[in-house]
């Protein structure tokens, strides 16, 4: 595993292995990197969007395990999107869509070394 200093970006290629649902946040881990998502995370599949926790929304953000991201965005203070085959996971960063002070954290590992970790 080697260090990612470009943060989010570095999950282009990576395969979302597991959704997480921890008390009051979401947690998606990819091969080593764990993206957690503390704002209510949106998940569009074709057509239709969901947001966490509404109806339908657990099963939709699990509907993305196995997928690999070709793509990441981060728009500070808006959103962070990952783009999948077929799908698309937005992480609000907007203060409108906090629970508390932090909208999202990022933890990459290093080899033989602490996680980088980036906060929003």
């Amino acid at each position: 595993m080697t260090p990612a200093p470009e943060g989010p970006i570095s999950l282009v290629g990576e395969e979302l292995n597991t959704v997480a649902f921890v008390m009051d946040y979401v947690e998606f881990h990819f091969n080593g990197p764990r993206l957690r998502a503390l704002t209510d995370p949106q998940v569009q599949i074709g057509l239709r969007t969901w947001v966490f926790p509404g109806p339908g929304s657990r099963d939709a953000l699990c509907a993305l395990i196995g997928r690999t991201v070709q793509a990441v965005s981060l728009h500070l203070d808006e959103h962070l999107v990952l783009r999948f085959p077929e799908a698309i996971l937005t992480v609000p960063l907007d203060e409108g869509s906090r629970h508390g002070p932090e909208a999202a954290h990022f933890h990459a590992p290093r080899d033989g070394g602490a996680d980088s970790m980036w906060i929003w």
